[in-house]
């Protein structure tokens, strides 16, 4: 059996070929080793159930090609416009850039990765909370009802949280309607959609045409996203115009929670407590609950209407404590509002300073 020679300048690329493999296939399992030990020593309450894990990975997907099919079109107009049919077909052919950009590491952003996952949580919780409005299915849902307000200010609030509420889970060919984020994020994203598909366009020495095209299609999107509403924007906007006070707050809570509208009681928490939506929807996604018990007491929101949170939060999450909770309702009644507020003040505080005392008293 004769073997025909290989010519040694062929042997010697495919040689290079195969050690470059080699360091790469390296790098990859320490990645993984690395990961995986991690992973190992998480604890149990820190772990992301697979129904959490999924429903990130849909949104994290959704989000990506939703960006991807703006940037890209666009750039693509651009380019033939301008005489590139070449270059325009080859990022019309290119793959999905969401495997390259979970891997080049976009979702370990702490900003991007939280907003995102306590998304995630809250609208679990949402679907998972009994319906408890009386009369429920013969009027108008809560925020419906405040549509119809004779306030002129609350009626427009309620309309547009309505119509982001609709835009959120709005779907066109597959891809989302729109991507709410804030500005910050979004061109976060955005940028490193951009950066994947120029990767991906095989555009070889006339790489700076795609540049240009995809650096043009970004600032258009990142332009036109700042023109959209997001419903944790609409909610608080909401949530200000209706502006309850004393007695109104334990109502407008029990009756949002009632209707499933977690985020307008996000809001509603949020303004009347003087603390950021994102903290309060911290401690609204936290199972143990206490922080949210105190920020309730703080508002003197009373005994019953409490019971009715804390006993809805229970039933939509296994992981809720609800006999727990039962017992606890005492403890939480003994808080007055004047203690309340005194334990809660550091978290009033701005978001990176509260970080930073979180950070150093964990490291003590």
């Amino acid at each position: 059996m004769s073997i025909d020679p290989i010519d040694s300048r062929e042997a010697s690329a495919a040689a290079i070929l195969l050690l470059d493999h080699v360091a790469a296939a390296e790098r990859a399992g320490h990645r993984r080793l690395r990961a995986a030990a991690e992973h190992f020593h998480l604890p149990d309450d820190a772990r992301i159930d697979d129904r959490t894990a999924a429903a990130l990975d849909a949104v994290m997907r959704a989000m990506v090609g939703g960006i991807d099919a703006t940037v890209r079109d666009h750039a693509i107009r651009l380019l033939t416009a301008r005489g590139q049919a070449a270059l325009a077909q080859g990022l019309r052919g290119a793959g999905s850039p969401f495997d390259r950009v979970v891997r080049a590491g976009l979702f370990r952003d702490p900003a991007l990765f939280g907003e995102l996952f306590a998304r995630v949580r809250l609208d679990a919780i949402a679907q998972g909370l009994p319906v408890m409005v009386t009369g429920a299915g013969d009027g108008p849902t809560m925020v419906a009802r405040l549509a119809q307000s004779s306030d002129r200010l609350v009626a427009a609030a309620a309309v547009s949280m309505l119509a982001a509420q609709a835009r959120r889970g709005g779907m066109v060919e597959g891809v989302p309607a729109a991507v709410e984020l804030v500005r910050p994020l979004y061109a976060r994203l955005a940028w490193w959609v951009a950066a994947a598909l120029r990767e991906m366009a095989g555009a070889g020495e006339q790489i700076a045409m795609v540049d240009a095209a995809l650096a043009e299609s970004v600032r258009r999107a990142i332009d036109a996203q700042g023109e959209l509403v997001p419903l944790e924007v609409a909610a608080m906007r909401l949530a200000q115009a209706i502006e309850p006070q004393g007695e109104e707050v334990g109502a407008l809570l029990a009756e949002a929670i009632g209707d499933g509208r977690l985020i307008l009681f996000t809001a509603l928490v949020a303004r009347a407590s003087g603390l950021a939506f994102e903290r309060v929807r911290d401690l609204v996604i936290d199972p143990d609950g206490a922080r949210l018990w105190v920020v309730l007491r703080a508002l003197a929101v009373d005994r019953a209407t409490i019971a009715r949170i804390g006993f809805a939060l229970a039933e939509s999450e296994p992981v809720r404590d609800v006999e727990g909770f039962a017992d606890r309702i005492d403890v939480i009644m003994e808080v007055t509002p004047d203690a309340a507020r005194i334990a809660l003040a550091p978290m009033a505080l701005d978001a990176d300073y509260h970080a930073a005392m979180l950070a150093l008293g964990a490291a003590a």
